[in-house]
């Protein structure tokens, strides 16, 4: 029997919300492993020394305060308790370990901040012109809602092997600035910025569609996760 790497996957707040990364991770073969809150990140430290990746998923807005901004019109719930934990989390991982990591969401605004970005803290009222992209109560949570440009040059190209992949929508705020260091890989139609990713020989890619809950039915979603752990064995 092959072993599975182990991937950590930081808690959604919504309990059904977490099982989709689960059951994809599953799929794809990897043993899913989800990473309970803590005051302080050090009691994670065994745990983290035993992953072979990590899943920063998605979830409520990250308080602006982490991008030197003030709460604008439009900004949804925040929960400060978390914005601490994974930016502690993040940092750790990005500096203390190197196996791979996959943002998803607000997995991506948290790495984009993180890097010196910021966010544009609603689309609706800061960028009007563009689509909706929050369709949380407007499509099914699976359902496909607009198409995504995806640079060649990518390692998330190299996930899908597509240019262009229809995708779900669920966020209401997007990237505005681009953290240091990071690389945009991915657009919708209106340009919102829609992938990331640290350039170099580690993986850490982030995607601001939800593919894990796409993946059951959708082979370019179901890739996405397939890739990563693959990603997580050649990188143990």
């Amino acid at each position: 029997m092959s072993v599975r790497p182990i991937i950590g996957i930081t808690m959604n707040t919504r309990a059904e919300f977490s099982s989709y990364y689960v059951e994809s991770v599953e799929r794809a073969g990897g043993c899913p492993l989800i990473l309970s809150p803590v005051e302080n990140c050090e009691a994670l430290l065994p745990i983290l020394d035993k992953l072979d990746g990590i899943i920063f998923s998605g979830g409520t807005d990250i308080n602006p305060f982490y991008y030197n901004d003030g709460p604008r019109y439009g900004l949804d719930e925040v929960k400060p308790g978390r914005d601490r934990y994974e930016f502690e989390l993040i940092k750790i991982c990005l500096e203390e370990y190197s196996f791979p990591i996959l943002g998803i969401c607000r997995g991506m605004q948290l790495l984009n901040i993180f890097q010196g970005g910021n966010m544009y803290q609603c689309l609706e009222k800061e960028k009007p012109e563009g689509l909706m992209h929050a369709l949380m109560e407007k499509f099914p949570l699976h359902y496909p809602s607009h198409a995504v440009e995806i640079e060649e040059t990518s390692r998330l190209y190299g996930l899908v092997e597509k240019t262009e992949v229809f995708v779900n929508s669920l966020h209401h705020q997007g990237i505005k600035e681009v953290g240091s260091e990071l690389v945009i890989t991915a657009r919708a139609p209106d340009g919102i910025i829609e992938g990331l990713e640290l350039p170099g020989e580690r993986f850490v890619v982030a995607v601001q569609w939800h593919p894990e809950m796409m993946s059951k039915g959708d082979a370019t979603a179901a890739a996405i996760f397939k890739g990563f752990v693959l990603e997580c064995i050649s990188s143990g």
